[in-house]
């Protein structure tokens, strides 16, 4: 009942003319009349107020139904941390290894090819020329595709890491990482902060704005309350710094999910080659401490069979590094 409707209806048990119809009243009646009429009047009277009150909103369901696109607000029953939409995650935790194709052009149908039976396609910013715009499209295909967008961002900045997530990555590839700063960069702009402190986003919370994005499109309505706990950083470890710092970095900074050696530049920034002395010297240290703080381990698809290798960067056919021995790439 609205209040305009509740104003003017009157009960039906009152009639105002009674008094007129009927004769003279000793004392007894009219004091119950009186009496009867009050309590009448105020049942009206509370009845009135109730209705003045807003109705109560009904129970939101579990999932958003017939939000408009873009719509990222948390939705009502989705707590943080339920949903796992970064289907990477699911598969590591099933015991399965990693495989992926990279994209350097903006051919929306060479993306879409390349995520036939991968399971992430590696968007590559660094080296590459593409715009933010091509890579939002090439994104946009890729999870319409039903595999796992991840963006190799130039460098650990705020701007590039949240233009990815803005844009729906749900892997952040941090490369030449060997500072504290770096790493801690990495996931302060990737993960949101608490957001809603009534229904809090996963911990390690950041200082990722809620700048618009096709996030909520790809994703889903519980995307904003969940995306800490969906999107995965990849740190690379590729010169000797990085090397000497792993453990550090690992110890200090939270949210770090998975560590690559980045086979090629990890022999170019020294002078030495997979294979020689050094080279697998410095390799062994990066691995055992990345398996002792329980991180995923990543290198190129043709380390498939080398102890404790998880994610890779190639296709599970892959026979090299897509180097040569001189470190030139191979067409």
């Amino acid at each position: 009942m609205n209040n305009s409707d509740s104003s003017n209806n009157t009960n039906p048990e009152i009639d105002t003319n009674a008094a007129s119809n009927t004769g003279p009243m000793n004392r007894r009646d009219f004091l119950a009349t009186t009496a009867g009429l009050a309590a009448v009047v105020s049942a009206v009277a509370t009845v009135q107020v109730a209705s003045a009150q807003p109705p109560a909103a009904p129970a939101a369901p579990a999932a958003a139904q017939g939000r408009a696109a873009g719509d990222a607000r948390p939705v009502a029953g989705i707590p943080a941390g339920s949903q796992t939409f970064n289907t990477v995650i699911t598969k590591l935790k099933e015991g399965k290894q990693i495989f992926s194709n990279t994209i350097f052009s903006p051919d929306l149908d060479a993306a879409k090819k390349a995520c036939e039976g991968q399971d992430f396609v590696w968007v590559e910013m660094q080296h590459s020329r593409l715009t933010w715009h091509e890579s939002e499209d090439l994104i946009r295909v890729i999870a319409q595709a039903g595999c796992i967008p991840f963006v190799r961002v130039p460098n650990a900045n705020p701007g590039d890491i949240q233009k990815a997530t803005d844009a729906g990555a749900l892997g952040i590839i941090i490369p030449m990482v060997d500072t504290v700063e770096e790493a801690r960069k990495a996931i302060a702009y990737a993960k949101w902060p608490i957001g809603n402190r009534d229904n809090p986003n996963t911990k390690p919370w950041g200082h990722r704005s809620s700048g618009g994005g096709q996030f909520t499109q790809l994703w889903g309505a519980g995307y904003q309350t969940n995306a800490n706990n969906n999107i995965l950083i990849m740190i690379q470890i590729e010169n000797p710094q990085g090397v000497g710092m792993i453990d550090t970095i690992l110890e200090e900074v939270e949210g770090i999910d998975i560590v690559m050696v980045a086979s090629n530049d990890f022999g170019w920034q020294a002078g030495d080659r997979d294979g020689d002395a050094s080279y697998n010297a410095r390799e062994k240290i990066v691995r055992e401490v990345v398996l002792k703080h329980g991180k995923i381990l990543a290198g190129p698809s043709s380390w498939q069979d080398r102890p404790g290798y998880r994610l890779f960067q190639g296709r599970r056919s892959a026979t090299n590094t897509g180097y040569d021995s001189t470190g030139n790439r191979i067409p």
